[in-house]
C-alpha cells in the first residue's frame, strides 16, 4: 500500500486508537513520577529526544526526502507535538492526570465543533460549559490538589497544540507512511527542545535509573501512540476517530487513580463525564460526510 493511500479498516483502526490511548496514559503516569528529578520540561526534552532517536534508528526516514509541501506540513506537525507535550507536562505538574487530560481534550473537541454545519451540532456547548464548571470550580478541587489557574492555562495551550496536531497529522498521513511521518515529526519536536535536553543531560547521568524510566516513557508516550494514531487515521473515518478519542479523559482519570493514587471529587468525575458525553454527542450529531481536520484551511 502506498504511503498516501487510505485503507478503511475500522476494526484494526479502533484497536490501534485504544492501544495508543492506553499507552499514552500509562506513559504520562510514569512521566509524572520523574518530575521531582528532571522537572516537567526536562522530562519532555528527554522523552522527545529518546523517541526521536529510537524512531530514527528503526524507520530511517531520511532514505526518501519528502517534497517541499510535505516538509512544511511535517514542520508544523512536529512543532505541534513539541508544544503540546510541553503544555501538557506543565499542566500535569499542577493538576491530576484526569483533569489535565480533560482540559487538553478541549482542543480536539473544539476542532470537531468548528466543522459544524447545523445548529443541532452546537447543542453540546452547554454540556461542555457545564463540564468545565464542574471540573474547575474551587469547591470541586480534591483534597490536597487545589485549582491551579496556571495549570489550566498550560492545559489550554496543550489543547490548541493538540488541535493543530490532529489537523497536520491527518494531512501528513495522506502524503507519506505513518512511521516516517511520526519519526520526522518527533525529530522536529526534539529539535525545538534541544536547549532543555542539554540542560537535563547532567541530571540524567547522575540518575541512571530515572533516565532508564525516561526511555520507557518515550516509547509509551511518544513513539508508540503517535505511530498507532497515524496508522489509525488511515483506517477510520474522522467520526469514528472522534468517538474513540472521546474516552481519553475517562481513561486518564482511571489511570491516574490506579497508578498515581489521584482520587477526584465527585463533581470532577461528573465534569469529565460531561466532556466525554459532549464529544460523543458532537461526533454523532455531525452529518455522515462531515470531516473535521479536512474542513480547516491549510497551515
Amino acid at each position: 500500500m502506498a504511503g498516501g493511500e487510505r485503507l478503511y479498516d475500522p476494526a484494526i483502526g479502533m484497536l490501534l486508537v485504544v492501544t495508543g490511548m492506553f499507552s499514552f496514559q500509562v506513559g504520562g503516569s510514569f512521566a509524572k513520577l520523574l518530575f521531582p528529578v528532571f522537572g516537567p520540561l526536562g522530562t519532555v526534552s528527554l522523552r522527545l529526544w529518546i523517541a526521536a532517536i529510537v524512531l530514527g534508528i528503526l524507520v530511517r526516514p531520511w532514505r526518501a526526502a519528502p517534497d517541499r509541501a510535505t516538509l512544511k506540513l511535517i514542520f508544523w506537525y512536529g512543532a505541534s507535538i513539541g508544544i503540546m507535550n510541553m503544555g501538557f507536562y506543565l499542566s500535569l505538574e499542577r493538576m491530576p492526570l484526569g483533569v489535565a487530560v480533560a482540559i487538553e481534550f478541549l482542543g480536539p473537541l473544539t476542532l470537531s465543533l468548528s466543522g459544524a454545519r447545523r445548529a443541532r451540532e452546537l447543542l453540546v456547548c452547554p454540556l461542555i460549559a457545564g463540564g468545565l464548571y464542574l471540573l474547575l470550580q474551587p469547591g470541586a478541587a480534591l483534597a490536597g490538589h487545589p485549582l491551579d489557574l496556571l495549570g489550566v492555562a498550560y492545559g489550554l495551550m496543550a489543547a490548541l497544540a493538540w488541535a493543530a496536531y490532529i489537523v497536520t497529522g491527518s494531512r501528513v498521513s495522506r502524503r507519506i507512511d505513518a512511521a516516517r511521518a511520526t519519526a520526522l515529526g518527533q525529530a522536529v519536536g526534539a529539535a525545538l527542545v534541544t536547549p532543555l535536553m542539554f540542560a537535563t543531560l547532567p541530571v540524567a547521568i547522575v540518575h541512571p535509573h530515572a533516565a532508564f524510566l525516561a526511555c520507557g516513557v518515550a516509547v509509551l508516550s511518544s513513539a508508540l501512540p503517535y505511530t498507532l494514531e497515524m496508522l489509525a487515521m488511515k483506517r477510520l473515518h474522522p467520526r469514528q476517530f472522534g468517538l474513540l478519542t472521546s474516552l481519553d479523559p475517562a481513561l486518564a482519570t482511571i489511570t491516574g487513580m490506579l497508578l498515581l493514587g489521584e482520587h477526584l471529587a465527585l463533581a470532577q468525575w461528573a465534569g469529565i463525564l460531561c466532556i466525554v458525553l459532549s464529544s460523543i454527542t458532537g461526533v454523532l450529531a455531525q452529518s455522515p460526510g462531515a470531516r473535521t481536520a479536512a474542513t480547516l484551511p491549510e497551515i
